[in-house]
This record gives C-alpha cells, sequence and structure tokens, in this order.
C-alpha cells in the first residue's frame, strides 16, 4: 500500500497541473497560429500580434492599464510605508485594527468592494473613469503592500534608526538614510506584486471605468464575448508575459534580498531572514 501512495500522487499532481497549464498552453499555440478559424494548426506567424496591437482601441487601452497600474501602485506603497511605520509606534490594539482592515480587503470579494465604490462615487457625484479605477485598485493593492512592509519591518531592528538619531539626525533624516534603504528590496517587491494584481483586474476596473475609460483586461473580456480570436489569444499571451515578468522579479528580489515576504512567496529560507 505504501508504495502505491507516491505513484498515485504523483499521477493526481500531473493530472491538476495539466489543468492549471494546458489551457495556458492552448492560448499561447493558437495566439501563433496561421489558421484565423482556429480549427488545426497550419503554421507559425506573429502577424497576430502586430494585428493586435497595432489597433488603436488595443493601445489606448493598454496605456490606460499601465497608467492605472503606475498610479494605484505608487499610492499603495506610500499608504503602505505610512501604515507600516505608525504600526511600529501603536497600541497592540490599534495594530489588531489594521490587521482587521488590511487582511479583510484580501478576505471579502472583489465584487463587494467595487459595487461598494460604484454606489459611493454615485452617491458623492463622482465621475467614472481613469480615475475611479485608481482608487478602486489601491483599496486591495494596499493590502497586499501593507502585509509585505510590515513583514520586512518584523525582522528590523530598531538599534541602527536609534544609533542615528543619538548621532544628531532628525527623523526624516533617520527615515531617508537608515529605514528606507531598508525598506527598499520590500518595496520593490511589493511594487511588482500590486502592478501585477492591478494591470490584470478585470472587477474593479468594470465597475469604475463607466463609459470614460477601459483597460487592457476589460477589452478582452469584451473581445472574447463575441467570439475567440488569434488576436485574443495574442493579447492574453501579452498579459501572461507582463505577469510572469512582473512575479519573476518579485521572486528573484524575494530569493536575493532580504525583504521579510519569503514566507508569503513560499520563495526560499534567505528571504526570511
Amino acid at each position: 500500500m505504501s508504495g502505491r501512495l507516491p505513484r498515485v500522487s504523483t499521477v493526481m499532481t500531473g493530472i491538476v497541473l495539466l489543468c492549471l497549464y494546458a489551457p495556458l498552453a492552448v492560448v499561447i499555440v493558437y495566439s501563433v497560429d496561421k489558421e484565423p478559424a482556429l480549427i488545426h494548426w497550419t503554421g507559425f506567424t506573429t502577424r497576430w500580434y502586430h494585428k493586435a496591437f497595432g489597433e488603436a482601441t488595443v493601445r489606448e487601452d493598454l496605456l490606460n492599464s499601465l497608467e492605472v497600474a503606475a498610479f494605484s501602485t505608487a499610492i499603495s506603497l506610500l499608504l503602505a510605508v505610512t501604515a507600516g511605520l505608525w504600526a511600529r509606534r501603536a497600541s497592540s490594539r490599534a495594530r489588531r485594527v489594521l490587521d482587521a482592515l488590511t487582511y479583510s480587503r484580501i478576505v471579502l470579494p472583489e465584487v463587494v468592494f467595487a459595487l461598494g465604490l460604484f454606489v459611493l462615487f454615485h452617491e458623492l457625484h463622482i465621475g467614472y473613469g481613469i480615475g475611479a479605477i485608481i482608487i478602486g485598485h489601491v483599496v486591495f493593492n494596499s493590502a497586499y503592500a501593507t502585509i509585505i512592509i510590515q513583514a520586512r519591518l518584523a525582522t528590523l531592528s530598531e538599534t541602527l534608526e536609534e544609533a542615528a538619531a543619538d548621532l544628531g539626525a532628525n527623523r526624516w533624516r533617520v527615515f531617508r538614510r537608515v529605514t528606507l534603504p531598508l525598506l527598499a528590496p520590500a518595496m520593490l517587491v511589493a511594487a511588482v506584486l500590486t502592478i501585477s494584481f492591478s494591470f490584470d483586474d478585470v472587477i474593479t476596473s468594470t465597475f469604475l471605468g463607466g463609459t470614460n475609460a477601459q483597460t487592457l483586461p476589460v477589452l478582452l473580456l469584451g473581445m472574447i464575448r463575441l467570439h475567440v480570436t488569434p488576436e485574443v489569444n495574442a493579447i492574453g499571451v501579452g498579459l501572461m508575459l507582463i505577469t510572469l515578468t512582473s512575479f519573476a522579479l518579485a521572486g528573484i528580489v524575494t530569493v536575493l534580498r532580504p525583504t521579510g515576504a519569503g514566507s508569503l512567496l513560499a520563495l526560499g529560507s534567505r528571504a526570511a531572514e
């Protein structure tokens, strides 16, 4: 019986991995297939990529996605660092409140926050568009960034900061010359992860974009409702590459530099040092 278990677990693991990655492989293959009807393989081509990203709508929505990701990440990092530094001096009850607010934004369904923001903006007569999408993305992006920053701060000793203060540095100089460099690797990891999450978001972008703005994932969702074309596959592969690149960069930084997020990302023991 014990001899069969490893084989059974290996087979089950293989089936799970196949179900997870086979659809991605299909998308990649059909994005370079000459056959426009996606019926069978007829040869290799990259013209679908040129055709897809040559359209003005795709380029505009790509720029919208990049703008939203950049601004929401910057604001999320600012909030995360501020919250993390405040939590170091706060009482245990205040820290529990912060943790509850942070984890609730991760645990609760995104559609709940998106719907709530949609109704709130409507009641306050705030227009939908890029600005509204950025605010919506900050709601959940700042939660992930806060967890990573707090994990890094938990591993830092205040000895260096106290030494800098004893040598005459004011609080801003201590933060700029001591605390910020120590937080930099964790901030980079938080940044690339939040950029990835923001760039891939559909729900919040759909609710808050209105008729004024549209991101690339929302455009992709609208396109597949009509018909799955080679251009759709090409755009999907492009989004996939952006996400994989972001996570790969986060993984490399987490493994090579101490960020405190190693246990969160499960990327090696050195990251948790």
